[in-house]
């Protein structure tokens, strides 16, 4: 009988772009050894399974028992937010691992796992399909907004994006406001590899801060983050105390296009 490890790790290779035990410690920020100590123990952590349901939007009953199909109807559902700003735009909220405490009236936010690429089945092996989601992400002080479905997508080569991440964790979303500018400038559409929670201090994040959704440069503090704008006319916001409780890593900005004209 296949040991509960092998077969796991069969699942996710099924289900997922991962081929090797590394690339799974990577997508799961954790060490190599780790992964060689739940193969020996022949125990899977049952956070490994919610990061990689949430991640790659595979049913964790599945994942974890191989009972039922890997992307039920119920959970094939986009990377979705509500947005809220200032004045009458409309809210609206739904079930979602990203539901922050203490969220103000008239403002909701939510994170649900990402759906798979569509499928191009003209496409070359060597193409991957990056889904463009409705997003209005916030280079400011909002949120954003993303449809039920995709809108569409854009065609990457699959190498390029393994070099920069997890291409099925990746999604593209427009950015709105001019707080990171020169670097993102208003309209601009970049690519958000959802696989990568660790931060890099320094580098840019699509993050959560209670019910709001913002892309900015994430830096430590002697007492714990900033977040900061490229734009200095924005001053960084500080997180620290009680309010790291709500600090969320989405993903991180890595490329990022515009049109001319």
């Amino acid at each position: 009988m296949p040991d509960a490890f092998d077969t796991f790790f069969a699942r996710v290779m099924q289900g997922t772009d991962i081929t090797t035990q590394q690339a799974l410690a990577r997508v799961l920020g954790v060490n190599r050894s780790a992964i060689t100590q739940a193969k020996n123990r022949d125990a899977i952590p049952q956070k490994w399974i919610l990061r990689l349901s949430r991640v790659y939007g595979l049913a964790p009953d599945w994942l974890e028992y191989g009972r039922g199909t890997p992307r039920p109807a119920p959970l094939a559902q986009p990377l979705a937010a509500a947005v809220h700003g200032a004045g009458n735009i409309p809210t609206q909220s739904a079930t979602s691992h990203f539901n922050p405490a203490g969220s103000v009236p008239g403002r909701a936010a939510t994170l649900r796992p990402a759906m798979p690429a569509p499928h191009h089945g003209d496409l070359p092996p060597a193409v991957h399909m990056v889904p463009k989601v409705r997003a209005r992400l916030s280079a400011g002080g909002g949120s954003f907004e993303v449809q039920a479905m995709p809108v569409g997508g854009q065609p990457f080569a699959h190498a390029w994006l393994a070099r920069k991440g997890t291409p099925s964790a990746m999604v593209l979303m427009d950015v709105v406001g001019d707080s990171m500018e020169p670097e993102i400038r208003d309209g601009d559409t970049v690519l958000v590899d959802r696989a990568t929670e660790d931060l890099r201090f320094g580098q840019v994040y699509a993050v959560g801060l209670e019910d709001a959704v913002l892309v900015k440069r994430v830096m430590r503090t002697p007492d714990g983050l900033a977040l900061v704008s490229d734009n200095p006319a924005y001053s960084p916001i500080r997180v620290r105390g009680d309010e790291l409780e709500q600090f969320r890593v989405i993903g991180r900005v890595v490329w990022l296009c515009r049109e001319i004209g």
